[in-house]
């Protein structure tokens, strides 16, 4: 009995490193250690608000409870506003993006005509932009959306370009030597070059614009994400600040894990060896 005891401890003590080690474990981890130094920094600067706090206010919020007096939480109102107007100025800013970035990318006369103002148009932070629209189109739905836009488009722009200049001259002469049709090669060829580099436009894309939605409505919005985040700022109640920041950073984090991951391993499945190697099996058996 004696002897087996240290095995049965050695292996559970292997299987807890495995589990501290692995993706789950270590950012299970990585959140615990951030929130025990959350709570170590309240300690030093009382006005920090401790993650109770910021956790109770966020329950008020969502469920539109009372803060206190008059004051009840808003949370679904703010959020769908910033999602809408941050959609649609996403999809214009990624659909403009990949069309010039495959004009770029794919024509020396694009190139020498457009790649210079791309440039520019990068090298502007995101609150440019959200003053830029402010004085553009002043307080109306218009001004949000085309921060958005503004911001996304050289990002998805730029990139969509490296990717289709990616794509070696040998390949395209070799498919036009074959007599491959202009549709298969811009699926096969094309499409299977730029969608890496669409990934990551679209991702430089959505955490930008996300940024250059809630800078306009900290400055000039009247509803919104950064309306409500600048609204508790100036109540001097910090908890509601810093709740609403979680809010900014859990929606980047979801976008990224939840949609943007599983649609790019769907895009790529086609390089999974596993799959490859499957195939290779059942059709030999």
């Amino acid at each position: 009995m004696s002897a087996v005891t240290p095995v049965i401890e050695q292996a559970s003590s292997g299987r807890v490193r495995r589990f501290l080690t692995g993706p789950v474990g270590a950012q299970i981890t990585a959140v615990i250690a951030f929130l025990l130094l959350w709570q170590l920094v309240t300690l030093i600067a009382p006005r920090v608000p401790t993650p109770a706090s910021v956790a109770h206010f966020l329950y008020i919020e969502i469920t539109g409870g009372p803060h206190g007096g008059i004051v009840t939480g808003q949370f679904w109102e703010h959020f769908a506003a910033t999602l809408r107007y941050f959609s649609i100025g996403l999809l214009i800013g990624f659909t403009a993006g990949v069309l010039v970035g495959v004009v770029i990318g794919s024509s020396r006369i694009g190139q020498a005509l457009l790649n210079d103002t791309v440039l520019v148009l990068l090298t502007l932070p995101a609150f440019v932009w959200a003053f830029l629209a402010t004085m553009w189109f002043g307080i109306s739905w218009q001004a949000p959306v085309v921060a958005v836009a503004f911001s996304s488009f050289p990002f998805v722009t730029i990139n969509v370009a490296q990717g289709v200049r990616s794509i070696t001259p040998e390949l395209k002469n070799m498919s036009s030597a074959f007599g491959v049709s202009r549709r298969k090669r811009f699926r096969h060829l094309t499409l299977a070059a730029v969608t890496g580099y669409l990934f990551a436009g679209l991702r430089f894309a959505i955490i930008i614009g996300w940024n250059g939605i809630l800078l306009w409505e900290w400055f000039s919005g009247q509803e919104g994400v950064g309306f409500r985040t600048r609204y508790w700022f100036d109540a001097n109640r910090y908890r509601g600040f810093v709740g609403w920041v979680i809010v900014f950073i859990v929606f980047i984090v979801i976008v990224d894990r939840v949609l943007l991951n599983r649609l790019q391993a769907r895009a790529f499945r086609w390089r999974d060896p596993g799959e490859v190697s499957d195939g290779i099996e059942q059709n030999g058996g």
